[in-house]
């Protein structure tokens, strides 16, 4: 294997996202792997008894559309077949991202400084390849004129990221059936599903195309939990002290 496998996830009656996709990947010299998105909107009820755990997700996130569960399901489709096929590791992205044009840099699976290298198939990991705000300073890998680091802020999006096999199984073992959207991967760490990474500066962005999401428009407005004192004080205490000190703010990069 000499590259590891991008997979991206389309849907099918996304062609005009697709022709455009493919347009990007070929000037980018990058051959991907094509994986149909699960269409939760046309899903029958039955069908989305059978994939989504409505009361868990009640529970553990608040109301999920449909595009959400089919979100959620196109990505853990593309965990079991990494497992399936023995993949030990691929990058993930959405049809609705802009990538650097070194992007295949980030494919390469052979060599001292690559992710397939960098994290192991058996290690859970996750890097997220998008715009994360906030990282650590201390314990920075450097990645050519890169870094990765560890997040600090909130990590959301799959619109690109790198993945191990380690890390698809503990998820699709923990996420199915559906009871979460598929990017809140702040509490999948905290579950111990994955450890985060992040690639600064970002080498993948949102395109205009992620304005017109069939996700967002039809996400519902989520309840916010009462913080407890003793979120408070973390709060407080990584405000005075530890932001300060040990965090940095990371550049955004869109192109």
């Amino acid at each position: 294997m000499s590259q590891i496998p991008c997979f991206v996830v389309n849907l099918a009656t996304a062609t005009k996202r697709r022709a455009a996709m493919h347009s990007m990947l070929t000037e980018r010299g990058i051959t991907p792997t094509w994986f149909e998105a699960v269409d939760g909107r046309i899903m029958s009820e039955a069908e989305l008894a059978t994939h989504f755990n409505a009361a868990r997700a009640a529970i553990e996130y608040g109301p999920m559309a449909r595009a959400e569960v089919g979100a959620a399901l196109s990505h853990l489709g593309i965990y079991r077949q990494m497992i399936a096929q023995n993949i030990p590791c691929a990058v993930i992205l959405e049809d609705d991202v802009i990538l650097e044009k070194d992007f295949k840099e980030m494919l390469q699976f052979e060599g001292q400084q690559t992710l397939a290298s960098t994290f192991p198939a058996t290690e859970p990991v996750m890097v997220q390849l998008t715009h994360v705000e906030r990282g650590y300073r201390a314990g920075a890998i450097a990645f050519g004129n890169r870094q990765i680091v560890r997040p600090h802020s909130g990590v959301w999006l799959c619109a690109a990221y790198f993945i191990t096999q380690a890390a698809a199984k503990k998820m699709l073992e923990a996420l199915y059936p559906v009871w979460m959207v598929a990017d809140h991967w702040s509490l999948f760490e905290r579950q111990g599903f994955v450890t985060l990474h992040i690639m600064t500066p970002n080498v993948a962005w949102e395109s205009a195309d992620s304005q017109a999401s069939d996700i967002e428009a039809t996400r519902s407005s989520r309840r916010k939990s009462r913080k407890t004192i003793a979120e408070r004080f973390r709060r407080m205490v990584d405000a005075v002290f530890v932001r300060p000190f040990r965090v940095r703010d990371l550049p955004r990069n869109i192109g």
